[in-house]
């Protein structure tokens, strides 16, 4: 009994240090697409929300987003539902691309909730928390432990680029 007990100690514990280590190389293939592609990381989001090219806000433990476009009218409030475009890459060289840009891509859009996690995951919440208004647009990368499921079990971040509407009341 004492030595099956050990054993799944051992094990849990092979399988916790297992799931650092891919925190880890997470971390580190981040900080390679932010220097193969030249991004230069602010430590303050910029007070009048105008990004520069490549530059883009890290959240602490949260997203990196750029702001393209603030986009126009009233902003999303808790419970508002807003219709999202967007493309989902990997960050790695040679990256996996799904497309939910045009309605060649996908008949309709994605449609989410401002402020719930149905259709949508904490990094997503975060980028709409800065996107808020129609027509805005960004790019944002989402660590995997506040991405979807399936992104948080193989520990892979995705990078975002997202055009929003908010849906008429």
């Amino acid at each position: 009994m004492f030595l099956a007990g050990l054993f799944l100690l051992l094990a849990s514990c092979e399988s916790s240090i297992s799931y650092s280590k891919l925190l880890e190389q997470e971390e580190k293939l981040i900080e390679s697409y932010i220097a193969r592609q030249g991004i230069e990381v602010l430590e303050t989001f910029p007070a009048d929300s105008v990004f520069q090219s490549n530059q883009y806000y890290h959240y602490p433990d949260g997203i990196y987003i750029q702001l393209i476009s603030k986009g126009e009218g009233e902003e999303a409030t808790s419970g508002r539902a807003i219709v999202v475009r967007f493309k989902q890459s990997t960050l790695d060289e040679y990256p996996t691309e799904e497309s939910y840009w045009t309605t060649m891509d996908k008949p309709y859009p994605v449609e989410v909730t401002y402020g719930s996690t149905t259709n949508s995951c904490d990094g997503w919440q975060q980028a709409l928390e800065v996107m808020k208004r129609t027509e805005s647009h960004a790019k944002f990368i989402v660590p995997s432990k506040i991405g979807f499921d399936e992104a948080a079990q193989a520990v892979t971040p995705l990078l975002y680029e997202m055009k929003i509407k908010l849906k008429p009341q």
